[in-house]
C-alpha cells in the first residue's frame, strides 16, 4: 500500500487567491487540515483501489456526508494526450486505466469537488476549521469547485527498477554484465547480461536482489558519468527520469549531479543489501 498526503504546512510553487477555502498544498485555508490518499495496486498493474481521507476539515467533511461534494480521481498522461476522470460517493474506489491508451505509468490526480451548483454558505472558523480568515465569510461553491486538492500520483517510473531493460548477451563472460542508456524516445537503461545471469535474474532470492542492487549502482554512476538532465534546462530532458530526481528526493537523497552523490551509497539506500542473521559458527 502507497501513502500521500498534503497539508497546508507543506510549500507549495503557486499562489493562488481562491474564492472559497481549499485543502491543499501551502494554503493556509484549513490550519489542521489534511488530505489522504491510500492506494493499493492490483495484481495486473492496470488499476489501483484508492481510499480518500480528510482529516482535521469538518467542512469538507459535512458536505460529503450531505452528498453535497464527491470524491474524484483524475488519470492522465501527457505523452498520449490520455485523462478520464472518475467520480465515487464513497471514499473507496476503484481506478482503472488501459495501457494500450497510456505511453507511459500514468498520473493520478485526486481531489473532492462540490456536486451543487450555486450554493451560498457562511463559514464559521470553529465549526468548519477553516483559518480565521475566514470566519464569518459568506462563499459561493459552484458544482464542480475544488474543495481538496491531493498530490500527483506518480507510479511505475519512481523506481529506478521499472526503467531497466535486461537482455542477454551471448558475448559476456560468466556472470558478466554492463549498462547503456537508451535516449530514443524516453530515457532507458540497456542492461546487457551473460545468458546464465539473465537467466537466473528471473527467478527470486536474496542472491537475485544482490544482484539487482549491484545493477542500480552501476545506472545510477552512468547517470552521473554521462551527466544525464532530467530537466529543460539540460542539454535532454527526459520526464521518466525528472520523477526519479523528485523519488530521490522524497528519499532525501541527493541528486546525481551533486558533487557529493555517491552511486552506491543511493543504490543500498534504496535496495539495501539482505544480511540473514546467523550464528558465530554459521
Amino acid at each position: 500500500m502507497y501513502e500521500f498526503s498534503v497539508s497546508s504546512t507543506e510549500p507549495s510553487n503557486a499562489i493562488r487567491s481562491p474564492r472559497f477555502p481549499i485543502l491543499e498544498s501551502g494554503n493556509v485555508s484549513f490550519p489542521k487540515g489534511k488530505y489522504i490518499i491510500e492506494c493499493v495496486p492490483s495484481d495486473d498493474r492496470c488499476s489501483f483501489i484508492i481510499t480518500h481521507r480528510i482529516e482535521g476539515a469538518p467542512l469538507i467533511s459535512r458536505l460529503l456526508e450531505e452528498n453535497k461534494a464527491i470524491y474524484v480521481c483524475a488519470v492522465s498522461s501527457p505523452k498520449s494526450s490520455y485523462r478520464k476522470t472518475y467520480t465515487s460517493e464513497t471514499e473507496e474506489h476503484c481506478i482503472p486505466w488501459n495501457s494500450d491508451d497510456l505511453g507511459e505509468p500514468p498520473i493520478l490526480t485526486p481531489m473532492i469537488v462540490s456536486t451543487v451548483p450555486d450554493s451560498d454558505l457562511r463559514l464559521n472558523a470553529k465549526r468548519d476549521g477553516v483559518h480565521q480568515i475566514w470566519d464569518n465569510q459568506t462563499i459561493t461553491l459552484r458544482k464542480g469547485s475544488r474543495l481538496a486538492l491531493g498530490t500527483l500520483i506518480r507510479f511505475g517510473s519512481s523506481s529506478i527498477l521499472q526503467l531497466l531493460t535486461l537482455n542477454p548477451d551471448q558475448e559476456l563472460g560468466p556472470g558478466e554484465f554492463y549498462v547503456d542508456a537508451q535516449t530514443e524516445e524516453d530515457f532507458r537503461f540497456l542492461v546487457r547480461l551473460n545468458p546464465k545471469l539473465h537467466s537466473f535474474l528471473q527467478k527470486k532470492g536474496s542472491v537475485r536482489s544482490h544482484i539487482m542492487t549491484n545493477i542500480v549502482t552501476a545506472c545510477f554512476a552512468l547517470l552521473q558519468r554521462e551527466s544525464i538532465s532530467d530537466d529543460d534546462g539540460g542539454e535532454v530532458s527526459f520526464r521518466n527520469l525528472d520523477i526519479l530526481a523528485d523519488h530521490l528526493k522524497q528519499k532525501n537523497l541527493s541528486h546525481w549531479s551533486e558533487p557529493d552523490f555517491r552511486p552506491e551509497e543511493v543504490a543500498t539506500k534504496l535496495y539495501p543489501h539482505d544480511i540473514p542473521e546467523q550464528s558465530e559458527d554459521e
